[in-house]
């Protein structure tokens, strides 16, 4: 496990999510053959026996090397404080929502990426001396010029997926048509009691 710690922050959640064929197992020598090695496979069972073995790895390093703010708690911003805290600094994170996650929480079905796998995976970053701050929206509840004055020395800004990117095809703007990650994020939020259900956009059934 150390040394898919030494490369990813999130590997329960790259090992379902990723598109393997395309990338390593794509790359595999032996893909040529079909025999590709499952390499998706192998790092979700690594994993997925890590977490649930409770077995500990990393020791915490100390944080001497300055603080730094991380604004949103998506992939970018979860990877990177894991790690800028495995290199010393204190990192806090700021994120919007009542739970940390980002896209990966609110924006990927449960059947494809179960919410508890993820839950795991931040609890690892915690573990890390990561600091976390939910609902906190910047330019709200704080600025960036906010968080120079309280001490941070450099801040990240992982803000996401959250505009979706418009397709230039025939039939977008009918009424029917909606934006697949504006509609998958109200849905994480009605399910984990976050939004009301009139705002789901789609009506019981339709």
């Amino acid at each position: 496990m150390s040394i898919i710690n030494a490369k990813s922050n999130l590997p329960a959640v790259c090992s379902r999510v990723c598109g393997h064929e395309r990338q390593c197992e794509g790359s595999c020598v032996l893909a040529k053959k079909g025999e590709a090695i499952h390499i998706g496979r192998l790092e979700k069972f690594v994993s997925d026996f890590d977490s649930e073995a409770g077995w500990r790895h990393e020791a915490i390093p100390e944080k001497s090397r300055g603080r730094v703010a991380v604004i949103g708690s998506g992939p970018a911003g979860l990877t990177i404080a894991g790690d800028l805290s495995r290199q010393g600094f204190a990192v806090e994170i700021f994120e919007m929502e009542a739970e940390a996650g980002g896209v990966l929480m609110y924006g990927i079905p449960e059947y494809r990426l179960p919410k508890e796998v993820v839950r795991r995976e931040i609890k690892k970053i915690e573990r890390l001396g990561v600091t976390f701050h939910l609902n906190s929206t910047a330019g709200k509840d704080f600025t960036v010029d906010d968080l120079f004055a309280q001490g941070f020395d450099a801040i990240f800004m992982g803000t996401g997926t959250g505009m979706p990117k418009r397709l230039d095809i025939p039939g977008i703007d009918h009424p029917g048509v909606r934006q697949g990650i504006r509609f998958l994020r109200r849905v994480g939020l009605y399910e984990s009691g976050s939004m009301s259900r009139d705002e789901v956009m789609v009506a019981e059934g339709g």
